[in-house]
């Protein structure tokens, strides 16, 4: 059964691509151009980069009211933007709006005998508003502006010294981002010509290294004499250890006579003992007998 899954979907993968080949997307010349307070978010779309361009229409173009619009991955970037904003402008109002269009895609074959085909599908979309005037504020997205001690205000000085700091974007020598390697190369062989290659042969440095050892050949003299101490000391001890292991060794014999004798005392005054219980269990029978006859 798998198997017969996989080559069905492997059939269907092969027929989209069949299509896909034969048709190419036409333009949509019925998009409109965003108005000038409206700032559309992608989802690559920084949002460090929004929040400049949407201070500078409230600061430097004093617009009352700015529409970020977002969909997708870009709603959550969207989102960021409008808390930040509203923790730099004060009284700056908030307005949640869900939105839903429909958009048109057309595809022109690119073989004869094929129809154009034209695929509707519906986008749904966040229309954040962010406002300076008298807002609904019975609405459903309202949002109210946040308290004065948790507004850290920007103004327009504080905007342009930011775009100042940050400088012109990257990427602005050949090359593109970070520039052109291999110009930077180029520049650097030029004045390191008396360079070394990577990888040469080091043998020369390894060899003077080892002539210079070669010279602190006296310290092996006096490494010998180190060596024959030590074997001295060496000795010494195996010769303490093996005097010692005699003594113990004689010690413990010493040990064992005495528990034997003690052993052969207590043998002895057992035997004893019992003689002597003998003996006289001896003479009360031999009394008794008497005392019968």
């Amino acid at each position: 059964v798998r198997c017969v899954q996989e080559t069905e979907d492997t059939k269907q993968g092969q027929t989209k691509m069949s299509t896909q080949d034969k048709y190419r997307k036409v333009p949509n010349k019925q998009e409109q151009e965003p108005a000038e307070n409206e700032v559309r978010i992608s989802s690559q779309s920084r949002a460090a980069r929004i929040i400049s361009i949407v201070l500078g229409l409230f600061l430097q173009k004093n617009f009352k009211v700015v529409y970020l619009r977002g969909s997708g991955n870009a709603i959550s970037t969207a989102c960021t933007v409008a808390e930040v904003l509203r923790q730099r402008i004060k009284d700056l109002q908030q307005i949640n709006n869900i939105i839903t269009n429909d958009i048109s895609e057309q595809y022109e074959p690119k073989e004869e005998g094929l129809d154009t085909v034209t695929i509707t599908r519906s986008l749904t979309i966040l229309e954040i508003k962010l406002s300076l005037e008298n807002e609904d504020k019975n609405h459903i997205g309202y949002i109210a502006p946040l308290p004065a001690d948790q507004v850290r205000e920007v103004t327009l000085d504080d905007l342009e010294k930011g775009r100042e700091r940050r400088g012109p974007r990257r990427g602005g020598r050949p090359g593109g981002r970070g520039g052109n390697r291999r110009y930077d190369r180029g520049d650097r062989r030029s004045g390191d010509d008396d360079r070394r290659p990577r990888g040469g042969d080091r043998s020369g440095d390894r060899r003077r290294e080892g002539g210079e050892r070669r010279e602190g050949g006296d310290r092996r003299e006096g490494g010998d004499e180190e060596k024959e101490v030590i074997r001295r000391e060496g000795d010494r001890r195996r010769e303490g250890g093996e005097r010692r292991g005699g003594e113990e060794k004689e010690v413990i014999e010493e040990e064992k006579v005495v528990k034997d004798r003690r052993e052969e005392k207590v043998v002895t005054e057992e035997k004893e003992v019992i003689e002597e219980k003998v003996v006289t269990e001896e003479k009360v029978v031999i009394e008794e007998e008497k005392v019968v006859k």
